[in-house]
């Protein structure tokens, strides 16, 4: 019996829709819906989100129109818990990386934004306002690049490991960060996309199996 944790991608990836040949994220939620009801009933897979977890993709999918009853329907088949994060032990080598990759990070966003200060010093002064304001916004995104690509860096993505390394369940995520603190805690780690596949062949062996 395999147990799984999904993270919000495990239903936004934008490479579902192709995958699933859907032509709206409600036809994703649908076909995903079903898959887990089939996986759950035929081989009593189990499948996890954690309570920010679950309303954060609530929120993300009431906001692109699908309808709650699709949603309810989704919830039927997915068990909100949160980590137990009293008990739970995590390696202080683990702990140690994360800390010094945050230092890392803090130190290349400082020097994008002396680079960008440096740059707008130069090129804007005496120009209007709009110079600074397409300097700032290329900042903001620099400065995103070098302090959070590849980082877990909310309270969603945290408690979503915890509950994998509590369950030691297979994490479904194309998020990178989440993938990474994943692996260092020697999970596994599923993407979307290939986690959609690995159902529908499970599934399909499971009927074949009852077939014989």
């Amino acid at each position: 019996m395999e147990v799984f944790i999904l993270d919000t991608t495990a239903f936004t990836e934008t490479r579902l829709r192709k995958a699933m040949n859907a032509s709206s994220e409600e036809e994703v939620v649908r076909e995903i819906a079903r898959l887990l009801r089939e996986a759950r009933l035929a081989l009593g897979s189990k499948f996890y989100m954690t309570p920010s977890t679950w309303s954060e993709l609530r929120r993300m999918l009431i906001g692109q129109g699908v309808r709650l009853d699709v949603i309810q329907d989704l919830m039927t088949w997915i068990n909100v818990k949160a980590p137990d994060k009293l008990s739970m032990k995590i390696p202080a080598s683990v702990f140690s990386e994360y800390v010094s990759d945050i230092r890392r990070r803090l130190y290349k966003g400082l020097r994008v934004a002396e680079t960008v200060v440096k740059r707008v010093a130069r090129e804007c002064a005496g120009r209007d306002e709009k110079c600074v304001g397409e300097a700032v916004r290329g900042l903001r995104e620099r400065y995103r690049e070098a302090t959070r690509k590849g980082l877990v860096d909310s309270v969603e993505d945290l408690d979503t490991v915890l509950l994998a390394l509590e369950l030691k369940a297979i994490v479904v995520t194309s998020d990178a960060g989440i993938r990474r603190l994943s692996e260092q805690l020697g999970l596994i780690v599923v993407d979307p996309e290939d986690f959609v596949h690995m159902l529908r062949r499970m599934i399909d062996a499971a009927r074949g199996r009852e077939k014989h």
